[in-house]
């Protein structure tokens, strides 16, 4: 049961990413460049008394997701592009994670319409007990009437404080499964819509990270403090390697990564369709009640 307080913090957590993402559609023009975006987005929120919950995302074109601008990123908006802007912010771990795609091409624009339309039937339909591959029926059918694709291996997921997967996924192709949403449950649905293949694979280099085992190094006291220091600040949230950077300078860039090695952080590839399709996603979080 998600007490009064909880369900607060939610909705000034969506108030939050609505503003931001309100500022994104305000701001990005092509020739911009991801890196002067992503800060300033990342700015609006901690300007409003939250925390990011994530870094920001802008995936491009063939990029259906988790592409962060890394710490000297020189990558600017190209012309005729179409651009996720997938934004988080959490109040004392309570989270809302949402996202939008802006079109520079309007041959895009029913790719736009497919995955949007596709949210908004899922929030017309989504109650206690409906079962979990019943969404993404909705999902999947919804995209496929467009003419498009939908994303079969990304999916929405169930948050909890400070755990933005928290164990259910909300799929984007009809899927057998027993798994239901449950009232004062919270989900992050996300339809994605391509003109390609439908599956993603990693690809590039990654530049979001997330703590994943709390381990203990015995051979590195120092290792150990530090990735205590990074819990303390994100618990099992991603973040950046350019919020590491700024905090603690290359020492602590390079901290991060003797992590990586010793396997105690998870760093999150770049998700493109497998066929180099456009792909349009948009995303909201509900409250079920």
């Amino acid at each position: 049961m998600l007490r009064e307080e909880e369900i607060k913090k939610y909705l000034k957590a969506g108030e939050v990413v609505y503003h931001t993402l309100n500022i994104a559609l305000n701001i990005i023009e092509e020739g911009q460049s991801l890196l002067k975006i992503a800060e300033r987005l990342e700015r609006e929120i901690s300007d409003r008394n939250a925390k990011p919950a994530f870094p920001v995302n802008i995936s491009i074109n063939h990029v259906a997701a988790h592409y962060s601008p890394s710490i000297n990123d020189l990558n600017i908006i190209p012309r005729k592009s179409v651009i996720k802007v997938d934004v988080g912010a959490h109040i004392d771990g309570y989270i809302a994670d949402a996202a939008i795609t802006i079109s520079f091409n309007p041959k895009y624009e029913k790719l736009l319409m497919a995955s949007r339309s596709a949210l908004e039937n899922v929030e017309k339909n989504i109650r206690p007990g409906i079962s979990l591959g019943s969404i993404g029926e909705i999902v999947e059918k919804t995209i496929l009437q467009y003419g498009y694709k939908p994303i079969s291996n990304l999916s929405g997921h169930k948050i909890d404080k400070y755990n933005l997967h928290a164990g259910k996924s909300v799929p984007n192709i009809s899927t057998y499964t027993f798994k239901k949403i449950e009232k004062n449950e919270v989900y992050a649905i996300e339809p994605f819509a391509t003109d390609g293949a439908g599956y993603v694979i990693e690809m590039g280099n990654g530049h979001i990270y997330q703590l994943t085992i709390m381990k203990k190094i015995k051979e590195d006291r120092e290792l150990q403090f530090f990735m205590r220091k990074i819990w303390m600040e994100y618990h099992s949230l991603p973040f950046s390697e350019r919020w590491i950077y700024k905090r603690y300078g290359e020492e602590g860039f390079n901290k991060l990564l003797d992590l990586i090695t010793y396997k105690r952080v998870y760093v999150y590839h770049s998700l493109v369709d497998k066929y180099g399709g456009i792909v349009s996603q948009f995303e909201d979080t509900m409250i079920i009640t």
